[in-house]
């Protein structure tokens, strides 16, 4: 049951995002409400946990082909070209983890 708990909540995140995304690409308003939802469904879906920040941005962009699919209905190529554009860019801006070890 938690397992279908924690799959609507994914689905109802991935809905928000895309219809911030939707707004945001028709009319170039919404980035910042965009970002940090887009964040939230990368921590809901456990994006952020790869082994490294490579394969934690592989998976950050992963999320930015599901939102654009869920939001290519609502959009010209060109808007969903620029949106999936600016996607990535935040997919891509994720700051690397710095651990606090002594090192010798």
């Amino acid at each position: 049951m938690n397992q279908d708990f924690d799959q609507q909540q994914y689905n109802d995140k991935l809905a928000q995002v895309a219809n911030l995304a939707v707004t945001y690409a028709k009319d170039g308003t919404g980035y910042h409400s965009m970002k940090d939802a887009f964040n939230e469904l990368c921590e809901i879906s456990h994006a952020n946990k790869g082994i490294n920040l490579e394969a934690t941005i592989g998976r950050r962009t992963l999320l930015v082909q599901s939102v654009c699919i869920k939001a290519i209905h609502a959009l010209t190529p060109y808007q969903n070209e620029r949106l999936e554009q600016q996607l990535k860019e935040i997919a891509s801006d994720y700051p690397e983890h710095r651990h606090m070890r002594f090192r010798r």
